[in-house]
């Protein structure tokens, strides 16, 4: 049998390349996540411990601990210890000359012993304006040793100067762009947030964690380092685990789009070997027997190609965390999750080959030795029934989850319906290509014969544009749940930030050359200063008061700041009133400068949008009431159509031009929000583009084995004279065809399973504004266009190089 199966294979190579490929690529993703996911894992560990690698015990407070800046003196009286290093972590604001950039300080130990990694040049951090960074902190900065850089800590501005850089091997896991370490005294006031111990003989570390629990009072944990690295790789091994999920899900997708293919690859195989198998089961093969060869010819291909996918998913998978600074353990390779992998692509396709056995098999012998080829199989009524109520539920439970906030509820409803629209939607399309043969007849003679291609092998068609079907679709959610996402996010941010950008001064007014800066940013229609005076006030104490003016008032669309009565409003954050104990609608009073105003207090968004509670009134009333004013703000208000990523960028550039400002508003939050969206929008389809390639390749698969099969006829119709541009032509209508239904049957199906999938995200949080993003559909469509056009090149070369004559004289 072997023999046999190995002949069969030797003979036509070529017609299992796709099936090859299809399964190389499946297994591949399968292989690249469990890579990832065991470097990235071993990299976590060893990101995790490396602070502590040179310490013994490491103690920490407890949330319960008191706040106290010297808790860690007790732990120096202890007889077993010969050093301690409270270890001390604080955010700040790198000014650079186009932004401002958050960077984490870390402190360094005083002791030597204690520090963790080495110095590559300059010296070690002794004084508080002192820091020292690592390598690639200084070339993503622009700086050197020696250089001076403005940090904004607490919101006041420092200089620092940068007197060593090290080399520690890694990023570590900060979650921001730069890092800067330094020494104790630049912490001062500050609570360390654990100290490393070094105990005095290593052989009695027990001794030691048992001896300082006691010491210490209740609220602080005790652990040897190495347990302490323990437990903080776990914790940054269950953010991991979640991306390592939707790695796994995504790779299970493209198996299923190269099981599809493999399906359909075998099942127009089996129709070319109509008389082999015949041959065969009239020679005494029995029906079992030819099961068997076709599914060990099955197991030989995807062994080969699980091999290869297998070694493709190693490479990738550790460029993968090579990517995202996640190889500080090494490559690390779980073969059990290996083995796992390739025994999933040979059973994958084994399965996807058993059905088009099954059915070669069953055919008579006689009725299999007629030279034409039976119609595809359709399902029958039963299962399309029952694949019908499968959607129905599938999709009652998805909106269900949607409409309650349950995402996981959603997502198996969406999972559910989605792989039973599968199997529905292929007879649905394979009559669809029917009616498609109707509207080419009038697109002249080489539309007809390419729609008539199409309607005899209706089926085989419908399972290749469900590959595209299922990659285009994905997509497709991806870009209606992040655009609209966006635009419910935008809508959100206006209604809690009345004003777009805001430049506030922590001390002082802000500058003339400020408010230029802002007001030359294009997409803001309105910019104006801010004037602001010092009141007091019996319920509200010592604040600081924001006086607005007409056009600003009107701008802004808010709670009008006149009372029906006449009386003056003073608008106030919500955490204003509640820490005063007021309600909307009390009255209070303000003075300043011997004058006394009450206003009626309500709450307002607008007091909040300078990042500071500071409450706001008209600005002829500031100007009656106070005679010391400052321009403590500028305010601006952007256009409907701005490119607010582009606002963003220019308010940065201000932020970088004045360490005394803070930059708020919606524009400075979008910003944030927006480029976690880009990057996990980006990731997403980058992953399902190996989707989409498997179903590219299903495409050039079918045109090419169907060339095979109508070799006598292209040959008949090159010789009553169509040329050979034009019999090349029919191969790309019948691809673009494909492309062009699997893709608008993909915008049909991704649209609203987008929508429902944002909603079961965001649904709960802010109202959902449903935007479609019209001009990335016009792309996903021109590329479903052009890789029709690409995948029938490669078929019509074939028809192409085949002689009439030669084509006649095969069989």
């Amino acid at each position: 049998m072997l023999a046999s199966v190995w002949a069969q294979i030797r003979t036509y190579p070529a017609r299992l390349v796709a099936i090859l490929i299809a399964i190389t690529l499946g297994v591949a993703f399968l292989a690249a996540t469990a890579v990832f996911a065991s470097t990235s894992s071993a990299g976590l560990r060893a990101t995790a411990a490396a602070p502590l690698t040179q310490a013994d015990v490491v103690v920490q407070p407890g949330p319960d601990a008191q706040e106290d800046p010297d808790w860690y003196r007790p732990i120096e009286d202890g007889s077993t210890v010969s050093a301690v290093a409270p270890m001390y972590a604080r955010t700040v604001q790198l000014v650079t000359s186009e932004q401002r950039a958050t960077t984490n300080v870390y402190s360094v130990a005083d002791a030597p012993g204690l520090r963790w990694f080495d110095l590559a040049r300059g010296r070690w951090p002794s004084a508080p304006d002192e820091v020292l960074a690592d390598t690639g902190t200084l070339e993503d900065a622009g700086l050197s040793v020696g250089s001076r850089a403005e940090v904004v800590v607490s919101g006041q501005p420092r200089t620092v100067r940068v007197v060593g850089a090290a080399d520690v091997g890694f990023r570590p896991l900060t979650g921001v762009q730069y890092r800067f370490y330094a020494s104790t005294d630049f912490f001062t006031g500050s609570a360390p947030s654990n100290a490393l111990v070094e105990v005095a003989d290593r052989a009695s570390i027990d001794e030691a964690v048992a001896q300082l629990e006691s010491a210490l009072p209740g609220g602080y944990s005790v652990n040897s380092a190495e347990r302490q690295a323990e437990l903080a790789a776990e914790r940054f091994a269950g953010g991991s685990q979640q991306l390592e999920y939707i790695l796994l899900a995504f790779a299970l997708i493209s198996l299923l789009a190269a099981a599809m293919v493999i399906g359909n690859t075998f099942t127009i195989l089996m129709a070319q070997r109509r008389r082999d198998t015949a041959l065969l089961r009239l020679i005494g093969a029995e029906q079992t027997q030819v099961r068997r060869l076709v599914l060990t010819e099955a197991a030989l291909v995807g062994s080969v190609g699980s091999l290869l996918g297998v070694a493709l998913g190693v490479g990738a998978g550790y460029l993968g965390a090579s990517l995202m600074s996640l190889t500080g353990g090494g490559l690390r390779v779980d073969p059990v999750a290996l083995i796992g992998a390739f025994l999933v692509g040979v059973a994958a396709t084994m399965c996807a080959a058993w059905l088009p056995a099954r059915r070669a098999a069953s055919i008579p012998p006689i009725e299999a030795m007629a030279t034409a080829a039976t119609a595809d199989p359709g399902r029958s009524r039963i299962g399309l029934l029952a694949g019908v109520a499968v959607v129905v539920l599938g999709g009652g439970t998805m909106a269900f989850g949607a409409v309650s906030g349950s995402l996981p509820l959603a997502l198996a409803g969406g999972f559910l319906s989605a792989v039973a629209l599968l199997f529905v939607l292929k007879p649905v399309l394979a009559r669809l290509f029917p009616l498609i043969e109707r509207l080419l007849r009038g697109w002249g003679g080489t539309a007809e014969l390419a729609g008539a291609n199409l309607r005899r092998n209706a089926g085989r068609a419908a399972t290749t544009t469900l590959t595209l079907v299922l990659g285009t679709a994905l997509i497709v959610a991806l870009f209606v749940a992040a655009q609209t996402g966006q635009a419910t996010v935008d809508n959100d941010l206006r209604n809690r930030y009345p004003v777009d950008v805001s430049a506030r001064a922590s001390d002082g007014a802000v500058s003339e050359r400020i408010v230029e800066q802002v007001s030359g940013i294009d997409g803001l229609v309105r910019v104006e200063p801010i004037e602001t005076a010092r009141f007091s006030s019996p319920a509200l104490g010592e604040i600081t008061v924001a006086g607005v003016a007409p056009g600003m008032r009107a701008a802004v669309d808010v709670e009008p700041l006149g009372a029906a009565g006449g009386g003056p409003v003073m608008l106030v954050s919500q955490d204003t009133l509640t820490e005063a104990g007021l309600a909307g609608g009390d009255s209070v009073s303000v003075s300043a400068g011997g004058e006394t105003q009450r206003f009626t207090v309500r709450a307002s968004n607008l007091a909040s949008v300078s990042g500071a509670g500071i409450p706001v009134v008209r600005s002829e009333i500031l100007a009656g009431l106070a005679t010391d004013t400052r321009r403590h703000m500028v305010w601006g208000i952007a256009a409907e159509d701005a490119d607010r990523n582009a606002l963003g960028t220019a308010m940065s550039r201000v932020a970088a031009a004045d360490a005394d400002l803070v930059i708020a508003g919606s524009v400075s939050e979008r910003r944030d929000i927006a480029e976690v969206l880009d990057i996990l929008l980006n990731l997403a389809v980058a992953m399902l583009l190996i989707t989409v390639v498997i179903a590219v390749i299903g495409v050039v698969n079918t045109l090419g084995l169907s060339v095979l099969e109508r070799q006598r006829e292209s040959a008949l119709l090159r010789a009553l004279g169509l040329t050979r541009r034009r019999l090349g032509a029919t191969l790309a209508i019948e691809a673009v065809v494909i492309s062009l239904v699997g893709a608008l049957t993909g915008l049909a199906l991704g649209l609203p399973y987008g929508l429902v999938g944002v909603d079961a995200v965001v649904g709960a949080q802010a109202p959902l504004v449903v935007e479609i993003p019209w001009a990335r559909f016009g792309i996903v469509v021109a590329v479903a266009v052009v890789a029709g056009v690409a995948a029938s090149l490669v078929p019509a070369r074939q028809i192409a190089k085949t002689a009439p004559a030669e084509g006649l004289s095969r069989a």
